[in-house]
C-alpha cells in the first residue's frame, strides 16, 4: 500500500513571485536540477489554466472580502498544499487515472477551504514523482484573512484523516500519511523524521523515500528564484 503526501506551507505576498515562476516554469530553477523541462509540456493546471498572474488573482480575493482595516504587509496571503505519493502508487495508474487522482484530491480540497478561495492546482509531471501544487487564499468561513485559524492541529489532523479516506472511496488503494505539525517551519524533512517515517510506514522503500523528499523541496525552491528577476 502506498501512502498520501500532503505537505502544507503558508506565504507572504513578497513569495508569490517566486511560486507563480516555480509553478508555471517561468525561469530554469538553479536548486532543483531533477526538472527535466522538455517534459514541462506535460504539466497542467486543474484551476484556472489560464490565471497568469498570482499576486493579481490574490489581490483581487483579498479585494472581494471588504476588510473593515487594511492587510498587513507581513499577512499570510496564500496557503500551498503539495499532493503526491510514492513512485509505485503511479506506477500502477494509467495517466487518465493519475489525473483522476489529482482531480478528486483538487475537489477534496477546494471543498475543505472554499472554492472561491483556490488559486491554482498545478500538475507537475516533469520531475521524478507526479504531484499537485493546491494554492488557496486563507479565508475563513466569516470571511476573515487568516491562515492561523483554518490550519489548527485538530483541522489538520481531520484534513489528513478525511483526504485519504476520500481518495479510497473513490477507488484509489492508498493510505494516510505522517502526520504533520501546524505551524512546522522547516524546508524539508530531515534525516530524523525520515528515519521516523520508515519506522511508522514500514513498507515505504528507502528509494521512494528520497523521492518524497524531494517533491516536498520543489514548493521551496521557489523562494530562491526571487534572487534571479
Amino acid at each position: 500500500m502506498s501512502y498520501l503526501v500532503l505537505h502544507m506551507d503558508k506565504f507572504k505576498r513578497e513569495s508569490l513571485r517566486g511560486i507563480q515562476s516555480h509553478n508555471r516554469r517561468v525561469r530554469r530553477s538553479h536548486s532543483n536540477p531533477d526538472i527535466r523541462y522538455e517534459k514541462s509540456v506535460k504539466n497542467y493546471d486543474l484551476h484556472q489554466p489560464e490565471l497568469r498572474d498570482y499576486a493579481q488573482a490574490v489581490q483581487a480575493r483579498i479585494e472581494a472580502l471588504n476588510l473593515p482595516k487594511a492587510v498587513r504587509k507581513d499577512a499570510v496571503a496564500l496557503c500551498g498544499l503539495i499532493v503526491t505519493s510514492d513512485l509505485p502508487f503511479f506506477a500502477r495508474l494509467p495517466p487518465e487515472e493519475q489525473r483522476r487522482f489529482f482531480e478528486e484530491s483538487r475537489d477534496f480540497l477546494a471543498q475543505f477551504v472554499g472554492r472561491d478561495d483556490a488559486i491554482s492546482a498545478m500538475i507537475h509531471r516533469d520531475e521524478k514523482t507526479p504531484h499537485m501544487h493546491f494554492l488557496h487564499v486563507p479565508v475563513t468561513p466569516d470571511g476573515r484573512l487568516n491562515a492561523n485559524a483554518i490550519y489548527t492541529r485538530e483541522s489538520l489532523r481531520r484534513l489528513q484523516s478525511e483526504m485519504p479516506e476520500h481518495l479510497q472511496n473513490c477507488g484509489f488503494r492508498i493510505e494516510r500519511g505522517v502526520k504533520q505539525v501546524p505551524g512546522a517551519r522547516r524546508i524539508h524533512l530531515n534525516t530524523r523524521e525520515f528515519k521516523q517515517e520508515k519506522e511508522e510506514r514500514e513498507r515505504i522503500a528507502a528509494d521512494n523515500v528520497k523521492v518524497l523528499r524531494h517533491v516536498l523541496d520543489t514548493l521551496y525552491a521557489a523562494s530562491e528564484l526571487e534572487e534571479y528577476p
